[in-house]
Parts: structure tokens; C-alpha cells; sequence
């Protein structure tokens, strides 16, 4: 599978050089059944897809949708297996920052129990295989969060 940056690399040089308008669109999957339309969209526009899920829907406690980190990608993978999906299908983490959970919030998490808590739903999201983690550290908080303070910790096991 291409390697999500290669391919926003690729399609920001096609818009350059010839003009060309593309649009790599993300989802949010709240549910098997937007899991399974946005898959067989892509098998059947052969095109790759983005799979942008919070931490509300997807984490390590299951989210509102059941899944775990792996759990999705593995769901994912069955649809495009159904479907005969052969293009790319990238699953990613939207809004990871502390405090962008409601249930950090709603349990009043002091930042380094929210960071903790990011850290290990990172953790969680990397051997399930996510392309990408997109991390919102904003929110309601007046706290601010380095980028380093999330990644520096977080390595990806060979």
C-alpha cells in the first residue's frame, strides 16, 4: 500500500504541475454501516480512502462503536475484502488530543492524566495498523500541548 504521505505528496504535485482538482476524502466511522458504504464506495470508484475516527468512536474501551483500534482496522479489512476493495484504505485517529474524549472532560482529567490517557490510545492505534494520527490538541482547556510532549514518548515497534 502506497504510504498516506507519498500519496498527499503525490496529489499536491498533480494540483501544481497540471491543474488537476482530487479530493482524498475521509470519513468518520460512526458506524458499521458508514464503515461499510465509505468501503465499497472506494472498491467500486477504485479509490483510496481515509478512515478518520475520534477517540469517542474508536479506542482502547471500545468507544460508541464496540471497536477497539484493532478491532476497526480488522472490520475495515473485511468489508474490503467483501467488496474486493484493492485500493488503499488508510485508517486514521481525528482529534486526539487531552480532552478532545468527552470522557476526559466529563471526568475532569488533570492534563497529565488526559496525556496519559492519549498516550495510550496512540499506543493502541499503532499495531492496529493507522496510517495517520491526526492530533487535535486543542479543547476547552486553557493548558497548552506541545506536538513533542504526545510524540516523544510514542515509538513505533519494529
Amino acid at each position: 500500500m502506497l504510504d498516506l504521505n507519498l500519496l498527499i505528496q503525490r496529489i499536491i504535485e498533480l494540483r501544481a504541475r497540471d491543474g488537476v482538482e482530487l479530493t482524498l476524502l475521509a470519513v468518520c466511522p460512526n458506524s458499521t454501516a458508514v464503515l461499510e458504504a465509505a468501503v465499497k464506495v472506494a472498491a467500486r470508484m477504485n479509490t483510496p480512502m481515509l478512515f478518520a475516527a475520534t477517540l469517542n468512536q474508536v479506542d482502547r474501551d471500545g468507544g460508541y462503536t464496540g471497536w477497539t483500534p484493532a478491532q476497526f482496522v480488522a472490520e475495515m479489512q473485511n468489508f474490503a475484502i467483501r467488496y474486493g476493495c484493492r485500493s488503499p484504505l488508510y485508517p486514521c485517529l481525528d482529534h486526539g488530543g487531552p480532552w478532545l474524549k468527552d470522557r476526559h472532560t466529563h471526568e475532569n482529567l488533570p492534563l497529565e492524566h488526559a496525556m496519559a490517557e492519549v498516550k495510550a490510545s496512540l499506543t493502541a492505534c499503532l499495531p492496529a495498523g493507522y496510517s495517520r494520527r491526526g492530533l487535535v490538541s486543542s479543547s476547552p482547556r486553557s493548558a497548552p500541548t506541545s506536538i513533542r510532549r504526545i510524540l516523544t514518548p510514542v515509538r513505533r515497534k519494529s
